[in-house]
């Protein structure tokens, strides 16, 4: 019997584009304000091939420019000519150079945020690439555990000049619209304050709605387990890192000890090491790294497949147009991120001309090739920055 061999895909190009949507207002997490002249920004990626196929790929966090001007000024030169269907060959390619002499801080002197950023986006657009190639959409071709995913929309921001009254006509306004579960952020006020705002919620919303907490890494232990304790009643269905940046890892066992809470964290975990602590330590119950802003999908399928054996869900943080695809393909995938408020984000409702759908707390995705993205080129355009 003889096999037909395939034909070779070269990369001939890549373009990097970064763009930048102001926010209107302000919306505070627990330590640093979103909006007030700052914007919200995504790194866009395209990989052409020789044979007309164009991946595409996002990438979210880090200085979105830098990096779209490291991958067109030096990345590109190291992936021209190779095969983009190996993307597992081309990701340790490029992640070889934070680790050997010639590495790209000693060489470039540039940024790991940027680099991080940077080779996210490019793993995320060969993924495309394969997809498109097979004739599947990327959740089917990585495992196809299901078409559609429960998506949970964040808002409850600290904003100034709304308190409470405010806060729940908000939330009532993402049940109306069909969510099932929304996350607010605790941790920016006095503890009982933010007790305050999630009991008003539990006794307007009832006990059908899902309430996550995001502390975004406010408190110290002993403030975590007391937030806890006093949160309890109110049975969140997880707090999301709670604990300060230098100590979180470690750290989280404790408070996992002194609470029956789920435990959320790993959105700020740059690869599967890092998460491999979280997962090890039994610290969490909920992963939720981040494979647009760390690792790509290369390494987020990596991570996926560890927290399984730990019996660890996965939901993933921002970006549910491409993380929809990789919770559907795990059977530990739980539900995917998306934001409601288009002051809050404007990037959802205007850059896509095609992606996948949000309907009645549910993310639907499309049997489109690959992941089933193209852009709204005027947005793009408006917004790009140079």
């Amino acid at each position: 019997m003889s096999t037909k061999r395939r034909k070779a895909v070269k990369i001939t190009g890549i373009e990097a584009i970064a763009i930048a949507v102001p926010v209107k207002g302000s919306f505070w997490t627990s330590l640093q304000p979103m909006g007030g002249g700052k914007a919200v920004t995504e790194l866009i990626v395209k990989v052409h091939t020789d044979d007309g196929l164009v991946g595409i790929g996002e990438g979210h966090g880090g200085p979105p420019l830098a990096a779209a001007k490291l991958i067109q000024q030096d990345l590109q030169a190291l992936l021209l000519g190779e095969d983009p269907l190996r993307p597992e060959y081309l990701w340790h390619k490029l992640f070889a150079i934070t680790h050997t002499r010639r590495s790209a801080w000693e060489v470039w002197g540039i940024e790991r945020g940027q680099l991080e950023v940077a080779m996210a986006a490019i793993d995320i657009a060969l993924w495309d690439i394969v997809g498109k190639q097979a004739g599947l959409p990327l959740y089917r071709l990585l495992g196809g555990y299901t078409n559609q995913v429960p998506a949970y929309v964040t808002g409850g921001y600290y904003t100034e000049g709304r308190g409470i009254p405010e806060l729940i006509a908000e939330c009532q306004g993402y049940v109306e619209a069909g969510f099932k579960a929304i996350k607010i952020k605790v941790g920016g006020v006095p503890l009982q304050e933010d007790v305050a705002r999630v009991k008003a919620l539990r006794r307007t919303l009832g006990d059908d709605i899902h309430l996550m907490l995001d502390a975004n890494r406010a408190w110290d232990v002993k403030t975590a387990i007391e937030a806890a304790q006093r949160f309890a009643e109110y049975h969140p269905r997880w707090v999301e890192e709670p604990l300060q940046w230098y100590d979180d890892i470690r750290a989280m066992t404790i408070l996992k000890q002194n609470t029956h809470l789920p435990l959320a964290s790993g959105e700020s975990a740059r690869t599967r090491f890092e998460a491999r602590e979280l997962i090890e330590q039994r610290a969490i119950d909920i992963l939720q790294f981040d494979g647009t802003r760390n690792g790509g999908i290369t390494e987020w399928r990596k991570i996926a497949g560890m927290c399984s054996m730990y019996h660890v869900d996965i939901a993933p943080h921002h970006d549910p147009q491409i993380h929809g695809h990789l919770v559907a393909a795990s059977p530990n995938g739980l539900t995917v991120e998306s934001f409601h408020n288009p002051d809050r984000d404007p990037l959802w409702p205007d850059l896509y001309a095609e992606s996948a759908r949000i309907e009645g707390g549910m993310l639907y995705l499309t049997e489109r090739p690959g992941l089933g993205i193209s852009f709204n080129d005027d947005f793009v355009r408006k917004y790009r920055q140079s």
